[in-house]
Order: C-alpha cells, then structure tokens, then sequence
C-alpha cells in the first residue's frame, strides 16, 4: 500500500513539473498572437481578440505561479497543482476561443 501512495505522489508531483514549462510558454504566445492582431485591420473583434488574449496571458501566468509554488511547497501540492491544473485547462479553452473569433474575422474579412 505504502508503494502505491509513493507512486501517486510521484505521479502528482510530476503534473505541476509539466504545467510550469508549458504556461510560461504560453505566455509567451498569447504576446506573440497580441503583436500579429496588431497587424490584420482593426474591427470590433480584433479587440475582443486583444482583451480575450490579455486576460489569457493573466490565466497562464497565474497557472505558472500556482505550479512553481506548488513545487517549492510540497506541503500544499494537491491544492495548489489541482488550480493551477484548472486555470491551465481554462487558459487553453480561452485561447481555443480566441482563435476561432480570429480566424472567423480573418475569413468574413477576405
């Protein structure tokens, strides 16, 4: 039994180890997609896609705090991987959205 909660706490420990890389990616991404917006003709969704992409960028950050701290405070790990698992899985959702809004306008656009 002993070995079985050992191998659980590995397999936990193991999910913020992967959140943490990934979010802080992400970050990255969503500033990289707020500069090429800047760059399709402005309408009323390029600016929902700005904002939709700011508060995505928020989200991931928050998850890659919750999962650094999660990792420096093994005491707190279920609680804090289990949120930052949640906002990671809410930030993709968002940035899935924003994506179709960006596309959809790209393609009414042409």
């Amino acid at each position: 039994m002993k070995e079985r909660r050992t191998r659980h706490a590995l397999d936990r420990d193991g999910v913020a180890r992967h959140i943490l890389p990934v979010s802080a990616t992400m970050v990255g991404v969503c500033m990289t997609v707020i500069s090429v917006v800047q760059l399709i003709p402005k309408s009323r969704v390029s600016s929902l896609v700005d904002a939709t992409l700011a508060l995505d960028n928020l989200l991931f950050l928050m998850s890659a705090g919750l999962s650094y701290y999660s990792i420096r405070h093994p005491d707190k790990l279920d609680r804090l991987e289990r949120w930052a698992d949640g906002i990671f899985m809410t930030a993709l959702l968002v940035m899935v959205c924003a994506s179709f809004m960006m596309a959809f306008d790209l393609f009414t656009y042409t």
